[in-house]
């Protein structure tokens, strides 16, 4: 029988009958089992972990917890994801009584090039669009303002979401949201680190800076932030829904404003924005299977391609070298793959099933031995419905709608997503994305939900998290904080303790004492067999999790 919501005062000020956990300090749930425990949460901050676990205990399930984190990560870690940006949400639906599989989806809700009614003069920037070089490693180069914008898809998403899987309104899930960018936040560290490197793009307009700077300066680690503006906001969308975004005086706002700063999304762009329901993509690995993020994104494929690789050899045994060496092989030539075959959206699925396929997946292990800016959040609970949400809003456009405190994302100007260059897609097209957020599950009722913001570095970061559960038998905890490689191109990166190969093959070497967030940011959750409960965040970023 469905649980009745329950809106008490308790579950308005804060959490009601759930248990916080900050960066995975808590007692592996495996072995020491808590009695009421219904739903795992990990995500980018702890406040959104406590806003998915505030949902449940009023009574929702998973899908609205993680609405609600979506949510509350929108407003606690502003430069990850945002209202103006996209993602993908999949959903592993629970199995039958009768024991039949519950299956998959996945919801796409991520952004599209605008200028649907625009003249072929409004596309490019007239010839100079804004580049900065963000303060980053060897430095990023991005295409910031509003020509970077794109169309955003993350109210239409979240509602698609609730609409199929979930019990309470837009309203009910954004109500933890409203209250932190009403009442005021500390700044995490993650998100403390990447206002000082985005500080020029954060002082780009006005209206960003108004949001982002206090004084003469960005706002600092642990300093307390509000963004009323974006709290009226999300309190009129989740009373009127998400068309007031895409068909009402948002959309006139946020088309007029993006134009008159020399962006080229319309009102038609938005008004015909919908999220789109996909098959994922699904492989067996260790009698288990994973879905994943499939065609036309290229994130999923990729992840899928490596496991596909490493499947063929019996990792545990390997010595320390030859265990880095097919990770490392694996991950190279699938990133290799991914920037030279993933370039035409209409032609990923075909592409995905050649180079996931037996054939190229024996070339690559004979290859082998010779013959910045995203959130990602997990939430499972006690039926065995599990979501994993992978979001992004780019590195940030610089841009927040007057008046509604909306920051923009610049997914338009990252060269990693348009790979045919800037503003070379046909008004509507999908951009082609790495976010893969990922679940396994085995016929015996374990469920791992999991992803990674990152980059390059998602698809292996999940990658060497599944491999440390299936193959290892870690506990999800110990299998998110594992030492990682990342290796691509002549690049090899590692942090200390990981087992790596013989590295003279490599031009560029990456050492990191301690974990670092290079290596992305898993946020999982899993619901074991005998129905007790697990949930890790990353420590290389300042993540959080909960039990309600």
């Amino acid at each position: 029988m469905p649980r009745v919501p329950r809106w008490s005062g308790l579950a308005r000020a804060g959490l009601a009958s759930s248990f916080l956990l900050y960066n995975g300090l808590f007692m592996d749930s495996t072995k020491h089992p808590i009695e009421g425990i219904g739903l795992a949460a990990s995500a980018g901050t702890h406040y959104a972990a406590e806003a998915a676990a505030e949902v449940y205990a009023a009574g929702g399930n998973a899908a609205d917890a993680a609405v609600a984190a979506a949510a509350a990560v929108s407003v606690t870690e502003p430069l990850m994801s945002s209202i103006g940006g996209g993602g993908f949400a999949l959903v592993k639906v629970p199995d039958g009584s009768d024991g039949t599989c519950g299956g998959a989806e996945l919801i796409d809700y991520y952004d599209c090039m605008p200028g649907k009614g625009l003249p072929s003069s409004a596309f490019g920037a007239g010839g100079s669009p804004t580049t900065m070089i963000l303060k980053y490693g060897a430095g990023v180069r991005s295409i910031v303002g509003a020509a970077s914008c794109a169309v955003p898809g993350s109210l239409r998403g979240w509602e698609m979401l609730l609409r199929r899987h979930g019990r309470f309104t837009l309203r009910e899930t954004l109500m933890p949201a409203v209250r932190l960018a009403r009442d005021g936040f500390r700044l995490c560290k993650t998100s403390g680190m990447w206002f000082e490197v985005a500080e020029e793009v954060l002082r780009l307009t006005d209206e960003m800076k108004k949001n982002f700077y206090t004084g003469d300066r960005v706002y600092r680690t642990g300093e307390e932030l509000r963004f009323p503006e974006l709290a009226d906001t999300l309190e009129a969308v989740g009373g009127e829904g998400a068309d007031l975004y895409y068909r009402g005086e948002l959309a006139r706002r946020i088309s007029e404003y993006i134009l008159r700063k020399g962006g080229i999304i319309t009102l038609e762009d938005l008004a015909t924005y919908e999220a789109v329901l996909r098959e994922p993509l699904s492989f067996g690995y260790e009698e288990r299977t994973v879905y994943t993020n499939g065609p036309p994104s290229a994130g999923g494929p990729t992840l899928a391609q490596m496991m596909r690789v490493i499947s063929g050899y019996d990792l545990p045994n390997l010595p320390d070298e030859d265990y880095g060496k097919v990770l490392a092989g694996a991950m190279k030539y699938a990133l290799e793959d991914r920037d030279r075959a993933y370039t035409e959206l209409s032609e990923n699925a075909s592409v995905a099933e050649r180079l996931t396929g037996e054939e190229h997946v024996r070339a690559q292990r004979a290859r082998i031995f010779g013959s910045p800016h995203t959130s990602h959040l997990s939430c499972v609970d006690e039926t065995g419905l599990a979501i994993s949400i992978t979001a992004s809003m780019g590195y940030g456009s610089g841009i927040v709608i007057p008046g509604t405190g909306i920051p923009m994302g610049n997914t338009l100007g990252e060269p990693e997503l348009n790979p045919k260059g800037f503003h070379s897609l046909t008004p509507g097209e999908r951009l082609i994305s790495s976010m893969s957020p990922t679940i396994l599950s085995s016929s015996d009722g374990d469920l791992v939900s999991l992803g990674s913001p990152g980059a390059s570095r998602i698809p292996t970061a999940i990658l060497q998290t599944l491999v440390n559960v299936v193959d290892l038998g870690l506990a999800l905890k110990a299998a998110v904080n594992a030492p990682r490689i990342h290796a691509e191109g002549d690049l090899f990166a590692y942090e200390a303790g990981a087992k790596k190969p013989d590295l003279s093959g490599y031009g560029r070497t990456l050492t990191y004492d301690e974990p670092n967030m290079f290596f992305g940011g898993v946020n999982a959750v899993r619901r074991t067999r005998e129905g007790t409960f697990e949930a890790a965040a990353d420590p290389r970023r300042s993540g959080g999790v909960a039990f309600a």
